[in-house]
């Protein structure tokens, strides 16, 4: 029952969370226009030909859509689909769209008449949805009960994420304060459903949130040393599209949000991992003391270590890996390739995440060493039946 209290509890506080950072309204608006990414569907679609349009020759195809958005429902447009890069002719080019196909469309609407000047991307949602239902069942038929756990707080973590911290990023909360509060949200639900209110859990959140309180501490500290900005790509387009009456928002948080992020799965990995085979352990040798178990706590996270470390750092530097490319084709030497932003960027994310992951370990084994092994003596009095003294007649000896 308390369990089930805890429960309703948590995801009362989140669906409250979501509402109110939700509430926010980031509609795009660029001076005098209002920006819109239409939902439509391809209704006629030409032939793939050569377009000049006085600067360029472009490979093309010349469609026509109608916006299934309702603000702007079933009206029509004809729009150039160009099929190669805008950059560079040697890329290859894109697949041809056919009638039928739903798309995204980038329009802008300005003296009470809407333009629509590009098709923006194909839509890939169905495809994406059709990914997610073979991942689930698969979880649900090979793990059961407890995977068809794992979905649900796969389900709530994603929803935290998007309904919680990237708004409260954009309206200007705390970013480190908020990612933290995302962050132990997100164990504490996840971990919960997983393994219910028990020891067990407690000592997982306990470890696993120590393990990413230290990622942000490494983070913080080597991000002011080495004197990284957070400032890339994607955060020049965000510094143009946010108005120019709102306050920018702090890049090199936002980076120091993506570590406690990245580094929360893994973490959260070797918390459960330690704290479960502690719980094994205590269950197989009931006087265990608790240095053994802080011993075996450790033992086994040395084991979990090796593996998961190189789970980080290969995670990055698959991130990374166009970031790579670019630099050896331009001939650039290891020391420049590693001083670059985005590759210091990277470097910081993989070391801090990783840092964090190893301080989950004692975190975890010391604490739940503490609190198991005191776990089950008492328990065990309770379940054994208490022994009276029993009189025999003296009688019964003589017959």
């Amino acid at each position: 029952m308390k369990r089930i209290v805890f429960l309703i509890f948590l995801l009362i506080l989140t669906i409250f969370s979501c509402v109110s950072f939700a509430s926010e309204d980031f509609t795009s608006f660029i001076d005098d226009y209002e920006t819109y990414n239409l939902f439509a569907q391809v209704i006629k679609a030409g032939p793939k030909e050569t377009i000049d349009d006085g600067y360029s020759r472009y490979e093309a195809q010349k469609v026509r859509i109608k916006i299934l958005d309702k603000k702007f429902k079933d009206e029509e447009y004809d729009v150039i689909y160009y099929l190669e890069d805008g950059i560079n002719s040697r890329l290859p080019l894109y697949d041809m769209l056919k009638e039928g196909d739903k798309v995204y469309a980038y329009g802008i609407y300005e003296d009470e008449k809407l333009d629509v000047t590009a098709i923006s991307y194909y839509d890939k949602t169905g495809w994406m949805l059709l990914l997610f239902v073979i991942f689930a069942l698969l979880i649900a038929i090979i793990g059961g009960k407890n995977g068809i756990k794992a979905l649900v707080g796969l389900v709530i973590t994603i929803a935290i994420i998007f309904y919680v911290l990237l708004p409260g990023i954009l309206s200007g909360k705390n970013i480190i304060l908020l990612t933290l509060l995302v962050c132990t949200l997100v164990i504490g639900i996840t971990f919960l459903i997983i393994s219910g209110f028990n020891k067990k859990t407690m000592v997982a959140i306990i470890g696993t949130v120590g393990g990413i309180f230290a990622a942000a501490i490494i983070g913080i500290t080597f991000e002011n040393l080495m004197r990284l900005t957070g400032i890339n790509e994607h955060a020049r387009m965000i510094s143009v599209a946010i108005d120019e009456t709102q306050e920018m928002i702090s890049f090199k948080n936002v980076m120091l949000s993506a570590i406690m992020i990245s580094a929360m799965g893994a973490c959260m990995d070797v918390g459960m991992s330690i704290s479960s085979a502690l719980c094994e352990v205590k269950s197989k040798k009931q006087d265990i003391t608790s240095k053994e178990l802080i011993k075996s706590g450790m033992n086994i996270g040395k084991d979990v270590m090796g593996t998961m470390t190189n789970t980080l750092i290969l995670a990055y530097v698959g991130s990374a890996l166009l970031c790579l490319l670019l630099y050896n084709v331009n001939g650039f030497d290891l020391s420049f390739i590693l001083n670059a932003e985005d590759i210091s960027d990277e470097v910081l994310k993989s070391m801090a995440g990783s840092m964090g992951l190893i301080a989950t370990i004692p975190i975890t084994a010391i604490l739940g060493g503490m609190i198991i092994s005191k776990e089950s003596n008492q328990k065990k009095e309770k379940e054994q039946p208490k022994k009276e003294n029993v009189e025999i007649p003296v009688n019964y000896f003589n017959g």
